[in-house]
């Protein structure tokens, strides 16, 4: 008889699927059961006891943010976030430079171990749980009949914490479990299987110090959002299951991504570093991050390189009475003023040292001390940083504080620039003419050509002066080639363009419109640098830096 070929002897329903890399992270703390998290490629995983953590553990030998773990494409990596004990590989202090981390290595944090499991040795009844981020793009694919349930339990007992993970195990494969912090959970199934994890939680006498399941109907990015709401403590009713609460400024496909991230990080209080290049719209970001997270207090926007050198510590961190000369009365600072808010801190990067290391300390300890004082004020903040610096290269040249990028860098946020999202440029160009007019004038097709053919190095920003100059030049109907600047119009135009004559209302106009588009030149053929810019208007920097502020060509 013919032996049958080896494809038609394969049972497909039991095939697995391939894994991209095949590790995991297992966490083990004394007289806990093992913890292991699905190990999400290319991102940076910290751990620590803070809320901010990526894997926030209870246990007190661990320092706020204690390490940070890596899967790169060269392979698992590891450092020391500058905790209090120290980390240690194989029994050897390790700094906060990455180090390689293989399978066959052990990793002590005070008295957490950490190890890398190979998925294809986990045993049977092991579930690797999803981290949240991984968990939320998951919801993005579920139905309407999917449900979920969202549990904290305190497990300083063995035994709860043992029936905790012996039910989780019990799930079928179809249901997503999600590790939210230490001793909280979330699980997405369907409505039969979450009501049955609810009445086994009670009849194994686990009382959980939080319970919550989702409304009925909910899916996808409405089911994302509840659990956003539910996370953050915010009531979950008239949850939007359309595009409805995303504004029209983020409405791009280049854009829906980021707004994505921003409603996943918005009710969690990590800190996050936005890189981009001038005029991206880094603060636009900011006070949408500010929306979505409803704190409480005032969202407030420092630019620090705008800020005097003599006051920028005052500035900032407030000064008692008396603290120097002309200190007549207490004030506090921006700092301070953004208590139960969010701290916007815009150019990060021209901070100076030796304030870095007291913003450093108000991150950690979460308070603040004024100029001249002896005492800390408590302060409850949320902080956004921004940059178009490469802050990685000015850690290395020692001219930013390598710890403070770890902590500003809780979750980081890249901002493409206009020139990569040439086929939104006519749909933003169109979204300032509606802001600047009830009955805006129209874009020629030739106008709207060339906007999108233009490089635009300073980005959204150029782009709105532009459409502001363009409808102050026109007739009030249309916007063609001839009302651009002749920066845009360079070799467009295949004979020489007609004289532009309009009637000048003010010398000082003309003076401003020159100097402006003098600046703008200047920042254009220095790629956005403002040091070089300045360099080659023969001005000083600061100098610079207050005109844009002054012309509001410092706000996106």
């Amino acid at each position: 008889m013919a032996r049958r070929a080896s494809e038609d002897t394969v049972d497909r329903a039991f095939v697995l699927k391939p894994e991209a890399h095949g590790l995991c992270l297992s966490i083990v703390q004394p007289g806990r059961e093992a913890l292991v998290l699905e190990f999400p490629a290319g991102r940076t995983l910290s751990v620590g006891r803070d809320r901010e953590a990526s894997i926030c553990l209870g246990s007190p030998s661990l320092s706020r943010l204690h390490l940070a773990v890596e899967l790169t494409a060269a392979g698992p990596t590891l450092r020391d976030l500058g905790s209090r004990n120290g980390t240690r590989l194989n029994g050897q202090l390790i700094q906060q430079e990455p180090v390689s981390f293989s399978p066959a290595d052990v990793v002590t944090a005070g008295d957490v171990q950490l190890a890398l499991v190979r998925r294809s040795t986990l045993p049977s009844a092991v579930r690797p749980l999803l981290l949240l981020p991984e968990f939320q793009s998951e919801l993005q694919r579920c139905s309407n009949e999917t449900a979920l349930t969202l549990f904290e339990v305190d497990s300083q007992e063995p035994q709860i914490d043992h029936t905790v993970h012996e039910l989780l195990r019990s799930l079928p494969e179809l249901a997503s479990v999600g590790f939210c912090a230490d001793d909280s959970y979330v699980v997405a199934a369907d409505a039969a299987v979450s009501l049955w994890l609810q009445r086994s939680l009670a009849q194994k006498a686990v009382a959980p110090t939080r319970l919550w399941t989702s409304p009925v109907g909910l899916s996808g990015q409405a089911l994302e959002m509840a659990l956003d709401r539910a996370l953050s403590g915010q009531p979950v009713a008239d949850v939007p299951s359309n595009e409805s609460d995303i504004p029209e400024a983020f409405r791009y496909p280049s854009l829906l991504r980021l707004h994505s991230e921003l409603r996943k990080v918005a009710p969690r209080g990590l800190s996050v570093l936005l890189l981009g290049e001038t005029g991206t719209g880094k603060e636009v970001f900011a006070r949408e991050l500010h929306r979505l997270s409803r704190r409480s207090g005032p969202l407030i926007a420092v630019n620090t390189a705008t800020l005097p050198d003599n006051l920028i510590e005052s500035e900032l961190f407030g000064h008692e009475r008396g603290a120097f000369s002309g200190a007549v009365t207490a004030k506090a600072g921006l700092i301070e003023s953004a208590d139960k808010g969010t701290l916007f801190l815009d150019e990060i990067g021209e901070l100076p040292l030796q304030l870095q290391a007291k913003l450093l300390r108000v991150l950690e300890e979460q308070t603040v001390r004024r100029v001249g004082a002896n005492q800390e004020r408590k302060v409850d903040l949320r902080v956004v940083a921004a940059t178009h610096q490469d802050l990685t290269s000015l850690a290395l040249e020692k001219k930013f504080r390598q710890d403070l990028l770890f902590r500003l860098n809780g979750v980081l946020l890249r901002l493409p620039p206009l020139r990569e999202r040439s086929n939104e440029v006519g749909a933003l160009a169109r979204h300032f003419l509606r802001t600047l007019a009830s009955n805006p004038p129209q874009l020629t097709p030739a106008a709207d050509a060339l906007l999108s053919h233009y490089a635009w190095p300073g980005n959204v920003r150029e782009l709105k002066h532009v459409i502001e100059r363009a409808v102050a030049f026109s007739d009030g109907f249309t916007i063609d080639v001839e009302h651009l600047p002749e920066a845009l119009r360079g070799g467009a135009a295949s004979g020489p363009l007609p004289r532009e004559v309009h009637p000048a209302p003010d010398v000082r106009a003309s003076v401003k419109d020159f100097e402006r588009d003098r600046i703008m030149a200047a920042l254009r053929e220095t790629g956005g640098n403002r040091t070089k810019a300045a360099e080659l208007l023969g001005l000083p920097r600061r100098t610079l830096v207050y005109k844009l502020s002054k012309m509001n060509l410092d706000e996106p």
